[in-house]
């Protein structure tokens, strides 16, 4: 049945159809949710934009866990159809692992995120507009070729289930919500040392979720900052976060040498510093 559909999405294809669902796909790409909940957490709504983060990372988390123990080969690397060539900064289909099939990281990041949103906002059109966004990453993944039916069905099940997750916890267990956070964070080390589950998107993951576990934990304690009133304080606090995460990522990238740990310094400066360094300045300069 994976197969047959696949192969029957692979018959529809054509040059627009490429277009719409290559930039629909984009909708499932973590730097792009990562990105809108950099500028909700810190320019809009920092309660909204902590539970976006801790919904998001743990569901992607717990995918990246399986995809690294599965180990699936992707549909067009087993020659069941072709992928489309998408290669631009913002969507790639040439960059990704061949053997990280199940469950789809797209659908489990938009499943979370959107369903994040409906639960926390439970108005019908925001249901219905998170609903269609969510369908529409699950098809562009099939229609693209790189993944199973069977794929798509788990991360979106991933998803929905770490969105009711965090909605439950944040309800009755707020003032525990991030040392909860920070325990599930803990439980991805052991993953870096197991031979099976070493990949680089794994280091990668475990690392941004520890980073924001402990930095979330250090912003409530010791910054606290509030929401931005002004349009120009909203600019300079993105623009801050932005410094803050590429220097270290920068800096270290530069001086390390190649390798999975080397990795996850990298990734784990750029989101602590991120979520430390740009509240003591908000806090500092009244921002």
């Amino acid at each position: 049945m994976d197969q047959a559909i696949l192969q029957a999405l692979e018959g529809i294809r054509n040059q627009f159809l490429d277009i719409v669902f290559a930039a629909w796909t984009m909708l499932g790409e973590e730097i792009f949710i990562t990105a809108i909940i950099a500028v909700v957490f810190f320019c809009i709504n920092k309660s909204l934009g902590e539970k976006m983060l801790v919904t998001i990372l743990s569901a992607s988390a717990f995918c990246t866990g399986l995809k690294s123990a599965i180990r699936r080969t992707r549909p067009y690397a087993a020659g069941v159809v072709d992928k489309v060539d998408v290669d631009t900064p913002f969507v790639s289909t040439n960059d990704l692992d061949i053997d990280m099939s199940c469950p789809s990281g797209h659908s489990c990041a938009s499943a979370s995120f959107f369903g994040n949103l409906a639960l926390t906002f439970r108005r019908p059109g925001v249901i219905v507009f998170s609903i269609i966004a969510v369908l529409g990453v699950m098809f562009s993944r099939l229609y693209l070729g790189v993944h199973y039916p069977t794929d798509v069905l788990s991360g979106f099940a991933i998803g929905v289930l770490f969105a009711i997750i965090w909605q439950t916890v944040y309800a009755g267990f707020y003032k525990k919500r991030l040392w909860v956070f920070f325990a599930f964070a803990l439980l991805t080390l052991p993953f870096l040392f197991i031979a099976r589950t070493m990949t680089e998107s794994m280091f990668k993951i475990s690392a941004i979720t520890l980073a924001a576990a402990i930095g979330l934990l250090i912003e409530e304690k010791f910054f606290c900052f509030a929401d931005a009133n002004k349009w120009w304080k909203r600019i300079l606090r993105l623009a801050i976060a932005i410094i803050a995460a590429a220097v270290p990522f920068l800096l270290l990238y530069r001086f390390l040498p190649d390798g999975n740990w080397s990795t996850f310094a990298q990734y784990f400066a750029a989101i602590f510093f991120a979520l430390t360094v740009t509240p003591l300045l908000i806090v500092k300069l009244r921002l």
